[in-house]
């Protein structure tokens, strides 16, 4: 998913490469493709993302901070790991684009896990980068 207009994209697996991010923050891509349990959330290599908890303030200093953090791979159907990391309704994906601008991706629905994939959505704020 690319965080500066929040468009996202199919591409074929390839053994686990990503031959084009064309500009995407986020991936949910599978490891090993045997089945659900392989699909993980991550972030691009060289990228800045980071979860803004559900308790913080959602403000642009907030979510420039948060994107510092780092995000490591997530699975999303594992509700447990979900939940002990803060990826809950309320909480928000944070980055740093590709295009200097600040990105809040929050968490507002998600539905699904253990054995059946996980929907998430809600809404996406865009500080873009000052000239």
């Amino acid at each position: 998913m690319n965080l500066d207009d929040g468009r996202s994209r199919v591409e074929p697996e390839d053994n686990g490469a990503v031959n084009d991010p064309g500009g995407a923050e986020l991936l949910y891509w599978p490891d090993t493709c045997t089945g659900i349990g392989d699909y993980m959330l991550r972030a691009l290599p060289h990228t800045r993302v980071g979860l803004l908890r559900a308790d913080m303030a959602k403000s642009f200093e907030a979510c420039q901070a948060a994107a510092e953090t780092g995000f490591g791979a997530l699975a999303l159907h594992e509700t447990t790991d979900r939940e002990n990391r803060g990826f809950v309704e309320g909480a928000a994906m944070c980055s740093v684009t590709d295009q200097g601008a600040v990105a809040m991706a929050v968490i507002e629905h998600m539905e699904g896990g253990a054995t059946s994939d996980v929907s998430v959505s809600g809404s996406l704020y865009v500080w873009s980068k000052s000239s």
